[in-house]
């Protein structure tokens, strides 16, 4: 990417969003990490963020007879965009720190968007082709597998009921091959592989998804993929059921890194429509 990169603090982005009408946004990412704090509070916070702002050349002006609030152009058009963009791709890491990268789509422009632990906030403008690299870094899929293992490209498909069954929390992995009686040894000793990196990850995964934003601010997940790097390659989990009214079909699969540049590479693209 070659667009110039803003960044933000949590404070100053939940205040450059309210001054944009961005009220209800800018409450949600601000009592995510401060939970409920008294107004004098939110407004010293406000304060402070509003002088940074003036510091980093953010805000061109404030009018002393009402105190209105204008922003340079560039950072009015980010905040502008991140609050009418109805669709984007999401991803959420948690392995190293809380990292959430998004790209926020509106009229073919593409804003991209990724917050460090919630406390700083980075935006620049991207491009399709930009994607596939982007995601691999995060993911940190080229640290993963450096050599394929023997088992790359395996997969096993299980029910949703088996899936709820093998993630709930305190299952062991000594019962998998009595609950994955229906699959075959090959199967049950990938999904045993599997939940043994699972539950060395604190039974957690990232996650990739696609997002619609409707009226008020309600979200839908149009697709998911769940991710987990490992020393033998990339664990992707998706429903690869595509009727929606159709019990899903939960594949389990262990990708090499150049196939899992691939997947994701392919799931950005959905973006595009």
């Amino acid at each position: 990417m070659s667009e110039q990169t803003y960044i933000f603090s949590l404070e100053e982005l939940g205040y450059a969003l309210a001054v944009h009408q961005g009220e209800e946004m800018a409450a949600g990412l601000m009592k995510a990490f401060y939970g409920d704090l008294p107004e004098e509070s939110w407004q010293l916070l406000f304060q402070a963020a509003t002088h940074s702002l003036i510091a980093k050349g953010f805000i061109e002006s404030i009018r002393e007879a009402d105190g209105e609030v204008t922003f340079i152009p560039a950072i009015a058009e980010i905040i502008r965009h991140l609050l009418s963009s109805s669709y984007m791709l999401r991803g959420v890491t948690e392995r190293d720190s809380a990292k959430v990268l998004s790209i926020h789509v509106q009229q073919q422009r593409y804003l991209y968007h990724l917050s460090d632990g919630n406390t700083v906030h980075f935006f620049t403008w991207t491009e399709p082709e930009d994607w596939e690299e982007e995601l691999v870094r995060f993911y940190g899929v080229e640290k993963s597998g450096a050599a394929p293992a023997a088992s790359t490209g395996a997969k096993a498909v299980i029910t949703e009921g088996l899936w709820n069954q093998l993630t709930e929390p305190g299952h062991v992995s000594v019962a998998v091959p009595t609950l994955c009686t229906d699959l075959s040894p090959d199967e049950q000793n990938l999904i045993a592989k599997w939940q043994q990196a699972f539950q060395a990850n604190v039974g957690s995964m990232d996650n990739l998804s696609t997002i619609r934003i409707a009226h008020g601010d309600q979200t839908m997940i149009e697709n998911i993929l769940f991710l987990l790097p490992s020393d033998e390659g990339v664990w992707v989990i998706r429903n690869q059921e595509k009727d929606r009214n159709t019990e899903p079909q939960i594949c389990i699969e262990l990708q090499s890194a150049s196939v899992c540049r691939e997947t994701l590479g392919a799931f950005a693209a959905s973006l595009l429509g």
